[in-house]
């Protein structure tokens, strides 16, 4: 207590002083024990009763309960200063008006902002434990629902609601017992060089934009337990317009892109540009609009996605009724690359997406609308996605007679995922009940034997497939079936032959022209996209493991139309990797690309189907007695060269693996311990 008088003593000669209008917090609870939760507030009060100022938090750890910041004040964060959220929740308060609990509050504030290179850690976990412990023992009034708080019972980093001219910058915030960052009816809201990291408990989203206007999120870079970039409706009258989000990352054990699930208002102008989403459980990309409202003119250009377990999901239906006629119209999807692994993309978050909600063979993007409410006007343009292949037929079947389409439940009042239909007939893109969907410039690959055809249209009308390429790891059945269904066609093709459409009570214009496309603007010459491998924090130890690392630098590359990863002086550990079309490597002179000795790194290829198979699973199979370092599945124009090494064990016969479709795979570099040897 007496450490807290004197804080007060000196910060009332910093008010009484009043010139430049800083609040120092400092010398007070720097050890992580002692709360400091009121001098902060009078530090902010000083601050606002003076017309402003800026309440600055010095390096230390600093131990708070709820805070409210008010209008013209600044919270700043100096470098090595963390707000430590107590573990106590009766520290917090569980706002009147807003209905939610909070660590830093602001209601119905302007010209505000949290700024610094300082961190805010809300110690979620240990919260929301002694939360539990007390919701049992009878001192608070909560379902426990799933065995766990409501999570408007778990304090969020930050809730700001209905403020105007908000600015968060620098900061890092971290370990949210509920949502991490809520912004509900804000205006001229501006989030950017913030760092998320909010994976500590259930319902950690990145951030969570709720009805607000004239937003900008800006180099952010997202790691999140739940959705990353969220924007969502709570009223029938709430509006969210003028958003852009740019030059961000989101790693994201649910959603990277998600509108909802709550979207009960109006939804209109969103620009995403500059966008990487990975190790992603649910969606790359989910727009849903299910509870009455209505959603037009989003705009996604330039998306990367790998290890991510969906490409894109749209979905229309109404859960609830809204105050008007709902929509879900006006969608601009360009200039986007997705893969799709086999195994499960977000394996080692603390709380992975639960496997039982997945589809037993991988699902495709869908544009699903219900019979009263279909998705309209989606234009999809310089697209490429690589899906894994593998369905199964006797494992789990989905079959594309006009009865078994219609025998796909519409569940119209279902929490919409992409895995709600469970298994779908379509490796590729299933879309129903919608109107006006243009494909352009479309690359859609399989790596290994699907049973299912590529695209499924069910009651879809004014779909325009315009150069589009289906890339099969088989002749069959990689065509389009088309029911009930209005479709053209031009340009279009299945393993560079035209494109088969199945139909039933459809109308077709056939395919003409069917010259093959390509991924957008592959180039012919490796001096263009020139990225060094250390910009991907590519180790040359020769110890660490590179795999993911290499890969997810060839797949953005490819996302640019191509380029050259170049390795400089170092030893770099891998194992199999996948080449892409128009992506070079280079390896500089004392560049060693180090073949792991794991048969675990490796992909396995029965070479009579051309599949892939993983170690332990293909040493069972005589026909998979080799692993490749590299794997060639329908790709052009690459060259692997240089003055460097590439060094393999003689344990193993590794080998660049080539397909029949891929062509213009040129190797000039020097090998290690075994010759290099090329399977076509």
């Amino acid at each position: 207590m007496k450490r807290i008088f004197i804080y007060i003593l000196l910060l009332g000669c910093a008010v009484s002083a009043g010139a430049q209008k800083v609040f120092r917090v400092s010398g007070l609870g720097e050890d992580g024990v002692t709360p400091i939760t009121g001098a902060i507030q009078v530090a902010i009060d000083s601050a606002y009763n003076c017309g402003g100022g800026t309440v600055v938090i010095e390096p230390g750890q600093h131990i708070c309960g709820t805070i409210y910041l008010k209008s013209n004040v600044t919270l700043h964060l100096e470098s090595g200063a963390v707000l430590l959220g107590s573990t106590n929740i009766w520290d917090y308060q569980k706002d009147p008006y807003c209905k939610w609990t909070a660590l830093i509050f602001a209601v119905k504030q302007h010209n505000i902002a949290i700024t610094g290179a300082g961190t805010i850690d809300g110690r979620g976990y240990q919260v929301s434990m002694g939360t539990i412990r007390q919701i049992r023992e009878g001192l608070i009034d909560d379902p426990l629902k799933y065995d766990r708080p409501n999570e408007t019972n778990r304090p969020e980093n930050i809730h700001f609601r209905e403020c105007d001219n908000v600015t968060i910058k620098g900061i890092t915030l971290k370990n949210p017992a509920s949502w991490n960052q809520q912004y509900d009816q804000c205006t001229n809201l501006l989030v950017e060089d913030v760092t998320v990291d909010s994976k500590n408990y259930w319902n950690n989203d990145g951030i969570d934009i709720v009805d607000c206007k004239h937003v900008v999120i800006r180099n952010c870079y997202m790691d999140a337990a739940d959705d990353v970039f969220c924007f969502k409706s709570h009223s029938v009258d709430g509006v969210s317009e003028d958003i852009l989000v740019e030059h961000c990352t989101g790693r994201s054990s649910a959603n990277g892109i998600k509108f909802g699930t709550l979207t009960r208002g109006t939804f209109r102008n969103f620009r995403f540009r500059d966008i990487t989403i990975y190790d992603t459980y649910r969606s790359a990309i989910t727009i849903a609009c299910v509870d009455g409202g209505n959603i037009q003119d989003v705009e996604i250009d330039g998306l990367r996605a790998y290890r991510t377990g969906n490409p894109i999901f749209l979905r229309f239906s109404e859960r609830r009724k809204g105050k008007g006629e709902p929509f879900l119209k006006n969608i601009v999807l360009r200039n986007i690359v997705v893969e799709v692994p086999l195994g499960k993309p977000d394996e080692g978050y603390l709380y992975e997406g639960p496997v039982e909600d997945l589809p037993r063979n991988a699902s495709p993007s869908g544009i699903v609308g219900t019979p009263g409410h279909r998705i309209q006007n989606v234009l999809l343009e310089n697209i490429q996605i690589y899906y894994p292949g593998h369905a199964d037929a006797e494992y789990a079947y989905c079959g594309t007679a006009p009865e078994q389409l219609a025998a796909i439940a519409e569940r119209e009042t279902q929490y919409p995922e992409f895995s709600m239909f469970k298994e779908l007939p379509a490796w590729g893109f299933y879309i129903r009940h919608a109107d006006s969907i243009t494909f352009r410039n479309v690359w859609l690959q399989v790596y290994d034997r699907d049973y299912r055809p590529a695209i499924v249209c069910d009651d879809a009308h004014q779909i325009v497939f315009d150069q589009v390429a289906i890339e099969d790891s088989d002749t069959l059945p990689g065509f389009i079936i088309s029911n009930n269904s209005t479709i053209s066609a031009t340009r279009t093709t299945i393993n560079d032959f035209p494109a088969t459409i199945s139909t039933a009570n459809s109308t077709v214009t056939p395919a003409i022209d069917c010259a093959a496309p390509q991924p957008s603007t592959v180039p012919d010459s490796e001096s263009r996209n020139r990225i060094k491998a250390s910009k991907f924090e590519i180790s040359s130890d020769g110890r660490t493991l590179n795999t993911h690392k290499i890969q997810a630098a060839i797949d953005y590359l490819a996302s640019l139309g191509g380029g050259t990863l170049v390795f400089e002086v170092g030893r770099y550990l891998t194992g199999t990797l996948y080449l892409r079309s128009g992506v070079n490597i280079e390896l500089k002179e004392g560049a060693i690309l180090v073949a792991s000795n794991s048969p675990y790194d490796y992909d396995y290829i029965d070479p009579r189907k051309g599949t892939i198979r993983k170690y332990p699973d293909a040493v069972d199979d005589v026909y998979c007695e080799t692993s490749y370092m590299f794997i060639a599945k329908h790709v052009k124009n690459v060259k692997i060269y240089g003055l460097g090494n590439i060094e393999i064990f003689p344990c193993h016969c590794l080998k660049l693996y080539k397909d029949k479709f891929s062509k213009n795979i040129d190797i000039d570099i020097r090998y290690g311990a075994m010759d290099f040897d090329i399977c076509d």
